[in-house]
């Protein structure tokens, strides 16, 4: 009979703990009989560990879920809070974030406990999970992460933990950010020979602070000092410099000084691309104003953010906003679900994904000003294939192919039509999809309803890129092929499917060729008793026949129209149908003079109410790029445009917080840079 020699036990404990347990607390030293051969524990521990610290999660990940269901390691015991703290670790450098934070939080506390010889490792865990509630604005638990994790660190070591709590508290009241960053510029300029960058940073990262405070010209002097700590460019900029500058010509605009805001701009590299490259996005909704989000209509920001190479916004953060911490994450959470189109992505600079900043304010209504004839087809596609909001074209794609491959029709379909109503690719890969789509929901399955088959024919051909065509060709064809559909007998017999065709393929703006087709398809859907009486679709084509025949002259026959619709003047505003616009006010005299001397270039979104006469009334910009340069110029432009008028017995609004994007390019602008050339 062999012994385990207690002091071998021991050294295992004080090397890495892994194989310490091998032996059953409370359990004799000897053995009786000689156990079954199992896996060297002690080995497999330190193979998983050091996978963990080369960052090989890959490697790591199975053996440490090998060390986790072997029952020699209880529960509850020191080795057993190390393997769930790495493995959750890694679980969430792979990205299965929900799985791998339960798991560090498990054993996280155990290897608090334990004292001076794991302090790295919760270190390194705290501040991966500080950095995971930050990156989802959980406020609070950031902040007790980042704590955590400072209370352990010394010296130099506190300095990006110093600056992670920094950016997290740039927005709270009280004195905890600017004491953050003047320890950080402490420790940056406590070394015999002083980290400039550091300095600069942290200054940088006070000038921020100063600004959100409403402390603009200390703001501004602080972010003064970090350029002259910074080095010279020689033509070649740091992505920090280059949003230093940014940082510059906010301040400076801020303090109305606004030839050095534009000098700071255009050194930024904003809104110079060459080619006007940076366009507006094509998912792109800023906050609501209200309760839901705190943010109320003055509210301001400039939020920063990452973009994909498939155009995806990887993150987003505010560094400008004149409220807290909430108002400021409330519109980064608004610019994180953007999407731009992969094709527009991949020609911008990756210098300029890296960091990009608009200007933004919440939005008073959904929307663009009235719902869409779309909306009770696809509410009603919805019932038979419930759908999340807000997921990115590249989830639907995946989702229809992934289900072609396992040959379930009804899934495809489902996961087609939702990609042609987000679908960012080019118009021959939307094509494609879109005519699968077609051929699945006229191919009669079993596993797809008729009434389901039914609003994706209408919902996919409402979608169809209309290439090879341009002007007024394209909207002839388009409307063809929609009032074509309405006639398809497989529609026949669907009042709400045939009716959304025939509203679609309608368009606001009738040419005198295409009046009286237009005039008889309203004149069906107002009067298909098919659908209820005040159904939203008899409303929407009732209201246009009441503007058709008020232009015309005939009020009498449009008051008539009006009264059927069973709608106050208020309600008409909030859901009837956008009126055309008739004149884009785009006079060169709206083009700020001092954006036009820099050869800047950018765009904006613009709010409005349209008024029965035709006019706009209460506008606003609520997103501007690039920040505070054409937010004037784009509210006067549409403050001076005009759209169709409407009829509204008392001539109130006949569209509220209708919405609408504005371009501006100087035609043979030379004054741009290709690129500002990034250090190495």
């Amino acid at each position: 009979m062999s012994c385990v020699n207690r002091e071998d036990v021991l050294q295992i404990s004080r090397i890495a703990l892994g194989a310490a347990l091998v032996l059953q607390m409370g359990a004799p030293l000897c053995a009786q009989t000689a156990p079954a051969a199992k896996p060297d524990l002690q080995s497999l521990f330190n193979a998983a560990t050091d996978a963990w610290v080369n960052n090989d999660c890959v490697k790591a990940l199975p053996i440490f879920a090998q060390l986790a269901d072997d029952p020699r390691i209880r529960p509850g015991t020191l080795p057993y809070a190390a393997i769930a703290v790495r493995r959750g670790d890694c679980l969430i450098a792979i990205g299965q974030t929900a799985q791998g934070e339960l798991m560090v939080q498990q054993g996280l506390p155990q290897l608090t406990r334990a004292g001076e010889e794991f302090a790295n490792e919760v270190v390194r865990v705290e501040q991966r999970l500080g950095n995971l509630a930050a990156a989802r604005w959980d406020h609070d638990t950031a902040l007790a992460h980042y704590k955590a994790a400072l209370a352990l660190l010394k010296g130099q070591e506190r300095s990006q933990t110093l600056m992670w709590l920094a950016q997290l508290t740039s927005f709270d009241s009280g004195n905890q950010a600017l004491d953050t960053v003047e320890e950080g510029y402490a420790l940056a300029s406590a070394e015999a020979k002083p980290d400039k960058h550091a300095q600069a940073m942290w200054q940088m990262m006070k000038g921020r602070i100063l600004l959100n405070h409403g402390r603009v010209k200390e703001g501004r002097a602080a972010l003064e000092q970090a350029l002259k700590l910074s080095p010279g460019t020689n033509g070649r900029l740091s992505v920090e410099e280059a949003l230093l500058r940014a940082d510059l010509a906010q301040a400076a605009m801020l303090t109305k000084d606004r030839e050095t805001a534009y000098s700071f701009m255009a050194a930024s590299g904003a809104g110079r691309l060459e080619k006007s490259l940076f366009t507006k996005a094509g998912q792109m909704e800023p906050p609501m104003c209200g309760p839901d989000t705190g943010l109320e209509p003055e509210d301001r920001a400039v939020v920063e953010f990452t973009i994909s190479g498939q155009g995806q916004v990887e993150s987003a953060r505010t560094v400008y906003a004149n409220g807290s911490y909430a108002k400021a994450s409330a519109f980064a959470r608004a610019v994180q679900q953007w999407v731009w189109p992969r094709e527009d992505a991949a020609r911008i600079p990756e210098f300029f994904r890296i960091a990009t900043r608009v200007e933004i304010v919440c939005t008073r209504a959904e929307g663009t000003g009235g719902i869409s004839a779309l909306n009770p087809l696809l509410t009603r596609f919805s019932q038979w294939a419930p759908a999340s909001d807000g997921l990115p074209w590249s989830r639907w794609l995946a989702a229809a192919e992934a289900a072609q491959k396992a040959g379930k029709e009804d899934a495809e379909l489902a996961a087609l039509v939702r990609l042609a109503l987000v679908d960012l690719r080019g118009a021959q890969d939307r094509q494609a999809s879109i005519e699968r789509g077609l051929v699945l929901a006229r191919g009669g399955s079993r596993a797809i309803p008729a009434e389901a088959a039914h609003a994706a024919l209408v919902l996919l051909e409402s979608s169809r890129p209309q290439t090879g065509h341009k002007g007024e060709d394209s909207e002839r064809v388009a409307m063809d092929q929609l009032l074509a559909l309405a006639d398809d007998p497989a529609l026949a017999q669907d009042a709400l499917a045939q009716d959304t065709a025939l509203l679609i393929g309608a368009p606001a703006r009738a040419r005198s060729s295409q009046a009286e087709r237009i005039q008889v398809a309203l004149i069906r859907v107002a009067q298909d008793q098919r659908l209820a009486e005040h159904h939203p679709l008899r409303q929407f084509a009732q209201l246009r026949l009441a503007n058709e025949a008020a232009r015309s002259g005939d009020l009498d026959k449009a008051g008539q129209w009006f009264a059927t619709t069973g709608l106050t003047q208020e309600q008409c505003a909030l859901i009837g149908p956008r009126p055309a616009l008739t004149n884009s006010n785009s006079a060169p005299s709206h083009f700020p003079t001092e954006a036009l001397r820099y050869g800047f270039e950018g765009w904006a979104r613009t709010e409005f109410d349209i008024q029965a006469d035709g006019h706009t009334a209460q506008v606003r910009t609520v997103i501007a790029y690039p920040p505070f340069v054409f937010t004037d110029a784009a509210r006067d432009m549409f403050t001076g445009v005009r759209y169709q008028s409407s009829y509204r017995p008392e001539r109130g609004a006949a569209c509220s917080a209708s919405s609408d994007f504005v371009r501006f390019v100087i035609p043979g602008n030379i004054n741009t840079v290709k690129v500002i050339k990034p250090k190495s």
